[in-house]
């Protein structure tokens, strides 16, 4: 199978499959050791009384959560040259809630030709929920995967 990379042009659009962010995900994600006595942790992200003294209405979730979605789009976009040098860099503009539906995306700026003869591609990314609102914003770039790539 042919990484998706290999046939993007500048400006394609590519889009993962929506996911949900739920409150079991969340407790696994930041509620802390599975194990612990007292289990979850409380925090923002974990409990209503924490989030409420930092001026939140509900829990939310890490943004770190929809990061690793982004990630996943990366992988499956870039197969393993992902792990070979792929990088993003982004910001996290609003918080995500229980319940609320994500879709990550990336749109290939350019493909260049660094100093070590070896092809970048460079992409802008983001997360969006439903009412289309960026989650997550920034950049992403990934070495061109060699000899065809292959997927993860």
């Amino acid at each position: 199978m042919n990484l998706p990379i290999l046939s993007m042009k500048p400006g394609d659009i590519r889009s993962s499959a929506v996911r949900t962010i739920t409150l079991s995900r969340v407790l696994a994600l930041s509620g802390g050791p599975l194990d612990k006595p007292g289990w979850p942790d409380k925090n923002l992200h974990t409990d209503e009384k924490a989030a409420a003294a930092a001026g939140l209405p509900h829990i939310v979730a890490s943004g770190t959560q929809w990061e690793g979605h982004m990630a996943g789009l990366m992988v499956d976009t870039m197969g393993l040259a992902w792990f070979s040098g792929g990088s993003m860099n982004v910001k996290i503009p609003r918080s995500v809630q229980i319940g609320d539906s994500l879709v990550s995306k990336l749109q290939l700026d350019a493909i260049v030709q660094r100093d070590d003869d070896r092809a970048v591609a460079e992409f802008t990314v983001w997360c969006e929920n439903a009412q289309a609102q960026q989650v997550l914003v920034g950049t992403a770039t990934c070495p061109m995967p060699q000899d065809g790539g292959q997927q993860p």
